[in-house]
């Protein structure tokens, strides 16, 4: 009898906190749009990524080979995560302002088009990468994290991370060295920021290299 009953009152916490943990998960958007195979890894477990998919705050996104997803968040931003990349949602930005929405970049190129309603607000929103941070001023832009490659200008750099601008201002620093100074890059141009050191003068833009397939 007793554990029957021990039973039941199991039974009956693990129904009444399904509730509590569905109220945990903060939706950041949904997957407008897919090509090739892509997976959101979420608690350990791995899923196939389709058109519809909800994406809540902690998912990791990733990309194989040829494959490309693009992630609307709910503030109406657009995340378009080319080939073989990878994602991590970190935060959201909330209806009070407080902390900015941040997207990790583990590899690969992503495209941002930040939403309206965030542009011109100094840390709305910010892209990380193992070695810098671009913090949204503008509206569009471009960011890479290459890793095991030379970097260009630092052959003994196998980590960087470029920032590209097609529209707006962002702010680019490399948190690993901070006492290193940001750079702003506007539209037009772009930075890199080489391992530990601090991101480059902003040059003009190669959109056409950035913004194309493969990009490495």
């Amino acid at each position: 009898m007793v554990a029957v009953l021990l039973g039941a009152l199991w039974v009956a916490m693990d129904v009444a906190g399904w509730p509590e943990v569905a109220l945990a998960q903060e939706v950041a958007g949904s997957i407008t749009k897919i090509e090739g195979s892509a997976q959101l890894i979420r608690g350990g477990q791995s899923l196939a990524l389709a058109v519809g998919t909800a994406v809540d705050v902690g998912d990791k996104v990733t990309t194989a080979a040829k494959a490309q997803v693009r992630l609307t968040l709910r503030d109406g931003s657009i995340l378009t995560l080319g080939e073989s990349g990878t994602i991590v949602i970190d935060h959201m930005i909330s209806a009070t302002g407080t902390a900015p929405s941040v997207i990790r970049l583990l590899g690969g190129h992503l495209r941002s088009i930040v939403a309206a309603a965030l542009r011109g607000t100094i840390a709305s929103f910010e892209i990380h990468t193992p070695n810098a941070v671009a913090g949204v001023r503008g509206t569009r832009f471009d960011t890479a994290f290459i890793e095991g490659t030379p970097c260009p200008g630092f052959p003994k750099c196998l980590r960087y991370t470029d920032v590209g601008v097609s529209e707006g201002i962002v702010e680019v620093t490399n948190p690993t060295n901070p006492s290193a100074p940001g750079v702003l890059v506007e539209a037009g141009y772009e930075t890199t920021v080489p391992c530990e050191e601090p991101p480059t003068s902003p040059g003009p833009l190669g959109m056409g290299e950035m913004g194309g397939p493969g990009y490495h």
